[in-house]
């Protein structure tokens, strides 16, 4: 329980602070516009404490899910309503209906352009940041070892002589930096024989070799059977497994690579692990895990890459994730999409995945479990832009087509027109977030 309220927390805070963004947007136009923002609050509910700059009240407020930026214009509204005015007559200086109807888009519009703006940053300074990228040793094993596990189970490779557990240090004349390097060395080999250079046992070889007529050669990324990872609360966790633990035995067979482990896995009822830790033996028994899904990984290599702060980068892949969430947004309006759960979320159980992947992050590595979180971030304030801008009541998409509306028509939006479609739109959205709400609890209990 305690583990699932420290990650509902992060969630909590990280949603928050995209919200709070979204609402300096607003804050800064406004007051650009000549608007006073009476309000600016961080958080929630009851108030904690506050400080007055100008007109405005800064406040930290008890519930950390978002915040809010209340301008002046209440008062206006309440006495038109009271007059049953027609228009906004008379409006005190300083309120959201003296000012023109563009300053009030431009108000309305800076909340979402803020939020483009924190992704456009976050994805740059995300590709600034040092790449962690998979770099396993180029240890094969050939894949007619495990016919229970490739289909089909034929190698060209070692029908040429190489064997499970050599180690490839060259193709062609070229050093191999890793498999990952190889793999993609194999895929864009032509057809004829390839002089692989091998190390076994303590020699070096060199062995001819050919793909098979669909291009494979039966070949594998052999990785030692060292625990990486195990995910907290899990089977195998509760069970004493550890990261560093080296898996010699499997349910009484004999393990010495992934393979061997995952084909006696997918065969055991109990799992009975003899693993070697701190020089000394431990055996670990757990249920098998429906479907073959465990709980933990073994530990792989990798190599650190140097990140470049790209602006034009950040621009890129904001466009490009803007571009699917919209559609996605219109499958599901247009009724393409019939299972919209797997698309929308309430913000309870939005938070809880963002705080699992952060922490689950960590527990890997610490720049892992950072960067997971701050790519979110990016997604969450895409999504906050985003829905935000669809002209619904109580949005900022609405408040930006009325102003427009009166900008283009010369009319004016009537004190009722404009009290009712936020009411409606409060409800609406209140309604939207109850139900959300209600499913996301059926979900998680």
């Amino acid at each position: 329980m305690l583990a699932s309220l420290i990650r509902l927390a992060i969630g909590l805070i990280g949603i928050g602070f995209v919200v709070v963004v979204h609402e300096i947007g607003h804050l800064v136009a406004a007051r650009a516009s000549g608007i006073i923002v009476e309000v600016f609050s961080v958080g929630m509910g009851p108030r904690l404490a506050g400080w007055q700059v100008g007109n405005t009240e800064f406040r930290i407020s008890l519930l950390p899910i978002g915040g809010y930026c209340r301008m002046k214009g209440s008062d206006d509204l309440a006495r038109a309503l009271e007059m049953h005015q027609a228009s906004f007559d008379n409006a005190e200086e300083g309120s959201l209906f003296a000012v023109t109807p563009m300053r009030r888009v431009i108000t309305y519009a800076a909340g979402p352009l803020c939020n483009f703006l924190a992704a456009i940053l976050i994805f740059s300074i995300l590709g600034a940041m040092p790449q962690r990228i998979v770099s396993t040793p180029g240890r094969v094993v050939t894949v007619n070892d495990y016919p229970s596990l490739f289909s089909p189970a034929t190698s060209s490779a070692y029908d040429a002589g190489i064997r499970s557990g050599d180690l490839v240090i060259s193709f062609d004349g070229q050093p191999v930096e890793d498999w990952q390097h190889l793999e993609v060395m194999l895929r864009q080999a032509t057809e004829g024989p390839h002089a692989f250079g091998i190390s076994r046992d303590g020699k070096q070889l060199e062995i001819q070799a050919s793909s098979d007529k669909t291009g494979r050669w039966g070949l594998a990324n052999e990785i030692r059977p060292v625990v990486g990872y195990v995910q907290t609360a899990s089977d195998e966790y509760k069970a004493g497994l550890q990261a560093g633990d080296q898996i010699v035995m499997a349910s009484g067979y004999p393990v010495e690579n992934n393979y061997d482990l995952t084909e006696i896995l997918s065969k055991t009822h109990t799992v009975r692990l003899e693993v070697i830790r701190k020089g000394g033996h431990q055996t670990i028994s757990f249920p098998a895990q429906p479907e073959g899904v465990y709980h933990f990984s073994l530990e792989g290599g990798y190599k650190i890459l140097p990140g470049r702060f790209s602006l034009v980068q950040g621009i890129r892949m904001t466009f490009q994730q803007t571009r699917e969430m919209a559609s996605t947004l219109f499958s599901i309006v247009t009724g393409r999409r019939r299972d919209v759960r797997q698309e929308l979320t309430g913000m309870g159980r939005a938070a809880l995945m963002i705080g699992t992947i952060t922490v689950e992050g960590l527990q890997q590595h610490a720049d892992v479990g950072l960067k997971g979180f701050w790519y979110l971030m990016a997604i969450v304030s895409l999504s906050l832009a985003i829905s935000n801008l669809i002209p619904l009541p109580a949005f900022d998409g609405s408040q930006i087509v009325m102003a427009l509306w009166e900008q283009f028509s010369g009319g004016r939006v009537s004190p009722r027109v404009w009290w009712g479609t936020q009411l409606a739109g409060w409800l609406m959205v209140g309604t939207i977030m109850l139900v959300m709400t209600l499913f996301d609890l059926r979900h998680m209990l």
